[in-house]
């Protein structure tokens, strides 16, 4: 007489197992997953077809990109060039810049213009150091935009003295380097500055939000991800991804 209800237990106790697996993706190592192109259409016009290849040890070593306005016309590429952990990013001009990297890959300096100081605690990026050149003494102004992390996740982030940004997450899914809040650096140095626990779903700032909306492949990898840009210079503007994976 008790079986039944021992077998609908052992059901839900299947199915809720089942879900929980599910929403973490657990047998795909999102750090060994591979962007291969990535589409990038803006309302307005604008599109970019990013190609990415990768060198012997997984690493990007090319991003070669064709677009730009509303047609495809135009080609640029980045070279990658490691020495150690760190690296030399070069254009099709052959101008160059510097990136130095740890052995766990986080960026910890960019050598541009504006020179960019990462600060970390662990592996969560705390404080991002704009040090832009001045003509007065000390010949160099910095800005910085501290981050705070809760459980794996930026929750908010901005400058030091200022209203801060906040981020909200979807804690159904993994973040990974296709979301919302990677994507754009990886297409600029091979790599995000950051690696949260979730995936993000929604950006508030002071005059406006930024909503994400994803689909994915069988393997939980984000096969498009959707930016709707809402603020007082772009109501309901959008920016899609569409992605291929090795």
């Amino acid at each position: 007489m008790h079986y039944p209800k021992l077998t609908s237990f052992f059901l839900l106790l299947f199915i809720i197992t089942i879900a929980a697996s599910c929403k973490k993706n657990a047998g795909l190592n999102f750090n060994a997953v591979k962007i291969a192109s990535v589409d990038y259409y803006r309302s307005g016009g604008t599109v970019y077809h990013y190609r990415i290849t990768y060198n012997a040890f997984n690493t990007v070593d090319s991003i070669v990109t064709t677009g730009g306005g509303t047609d495809t016309g135009t080609n640029s590429f980045s070279v990658f060039s490691y020495t150690g952990s760190s690296f030399l990013i070069t254009d099709q001009q052959g101008l160059s810049y510097g990136v130095y990297a740890n052995t766990n890959g986080m960026i910890l300096e960019v050598l541009k213009t504006d020179t960019m100081l990462m600060t970390y605690n662990g592996n969560e990026l705390t404080e991002l150091d704009y040090k832009s050149p001045s003509n007065t003494p000390p010949y160099y102004i910095i800005n910085a935009v501290t981050y705070n992390w809760r459980g794996g996740d930026i929750i908010s982030y901005g400058p030091s003295q200022g209203a801060m940004d906040s981020v909200y997450y979807d804690p159904r899914h993994i973040g990974q380097v296709g979301d919302a809040l990677r994507i754009d650096d990886f297409l600029t140095y091979g790599r995000s500055l950051t690696s949260t626990a979730d995936l993000p779903a929604e950006l508030k700032y002071a005059n406006g939000k930024e909503d994400y909306y994803y689909t994915f492949d069988g393997q939980g990898r984000i096969s498009t991800l959707r930016k709707v840009i809402s603020d007082n210079n772009s109501p309901n503007d959008t920016a899609d991804y569409i992605y291929k994976y090795y």
